[in-house]
C-alpha cells in the first residue's frame, strides 16, 4: 500500500488555515513558570479553554481569541484548547524544581503591554499589524539575524511573540526553525 497519498493528506492539514489558527499562544508546551499567575492566550473560533479537565473562563477581546488569567496551583497542569473538530493541549509546571522535561518559560511582552499594542481588530479578527521595531532596534537584527529584516516574511515566521521556552522567543530549537525555509545538513 502507497502511503504517499495519507502523508500528503497529513501535511495538507498539518498546514490548512484551521491548523495556524487554532493554537495555544501562552503558555507555550514544555514550560516551567516560577509562579501560578498566568495569563492563558490562545486562537480557536468557537473555542474553550480547560485546565486539568476544567472549564476556564476566558474574555474573548475579539471573536476566535481567547484570553484567561489562571491561577495554577504548584505541579503539573495539562491547558486544552478545545473547538468544535479538534483540540491542542499545552503541558505546564509550576513552582520550583520543575522536571528535566519542562523549560523556563519566558514571557513575552509583559503581561501589563496591552494586546492592542500589537495588534488590531480588522474584518472580525485579531492581526498582527507589525511594529516589532516599534519597542527593538533595527539596528542591532544582523547582530543575530543570517537575514535582513527586509528579506523575513514576518518576526512571527520563527518567534512567539507572546513567550517561549527557547532562548530569543524561539518557537522551537534553532535547528528546528530554521529548517522550515532551509534543508540542514
Amino acid at each position: 500500500m502507497d502511503a504517499r497519498p495519507w502523508l500528503a493528506a497529513l501535511l495538507l492539514a498539518a498546514s490548512s488555515p484551521a491548523a495556524e489558527r487554532n493554537r495555544i499562544l501562552r503558555p507555550t508546551d514544555g514550560a516551567a513558570l516560577e509562579r501560578g499567575r498566568i495569563t492563558a492566550v490562545a486562537t480557536a473560533p468557537g473555542g474553550r479553554l480547560e485546565l486539568d479537565g476544567r472549564a476556564v473562563a476566558a474574555e474573548q477581546p475579539v471573536p476566535g481569541v481567547l484570553r484567561a488569567k489562571i491561577e495554577a496551583s504548584p505541579g503539573p497542569h495539562r491547558l486544552e484548547l478545545i473547538w468544535p473538530g479538534g483540540r491542542r493541549e499545552a503541558r505546564f509546571f509550576v513552582g520550583p524544581n520543575a522536571p528535566a522535561s519542562f523549560k523556563p518559560y519566558r514571557v513575552h511582552p509583559p503581561v501589563a503591554v496591552d494586546c492592542s499594542r500589537c495588534h488590531a481588530a480588522e474584518g472580525g479578527r485579531w492581526r498582527f499589524r507589525g511594529g516589532c521595531f516599534d519597542c527593538h532596534a533595527r539596528e542591532t537584527f544582523p547582530q543575530a539575524h543570517s537575514h535582513t529584516a527586509d528579506e523575513m516574511s514576518g518576526c512571527g515566521s520563527c518567534h512567539n511573540p507572546h513567550g517561549s521556552t527557547e532562548r530569543a522567543l524561539l518557537e522551537a530549537p534553532r535547528a528546528e526553525v530554521c529548517s522550515r525555509c532551509h534543508a540542514l545538513r
